[in-house]
């Protein structure tokens, strides 16, 4: 899951993206459909996202965080 993301468009726009901030709920992309997509909380006039055209970007940088399970067992020896 991306935690946090920032893309440099080749209009020189840098943008970034922070899950829960400013009321972003996820972060995702695409690459079938070619593009970023940030999902935004519910609010009183619905549902907020934002696409981003992977065409338009020169550069992204982001954090994925993803759940491992790290626990190892150690079998007994005699």
């Amino acid at each position: 899951m991306i935690e946090k993301i920032e893309i440099f468009m080749v209009s020189g726009d840098v943008h970034n993206f922070k899950k829960g901030e400013f009321g972003v709920e996820s972060i995702e992309i695409d690459e079938v459909k070619s593009l970023i997509q940030i999902n935004y909380m519910n609010k009183e006039g619905g549902k907020k996202y934002v696409l981003i055209p992977l065409q338009n970007v020169e550069k992204c940088e982001y954090l994925d965080k993803e759940i491992t399970n790290t626990s190892t067992t150690n079998p007994k020896t005699t």
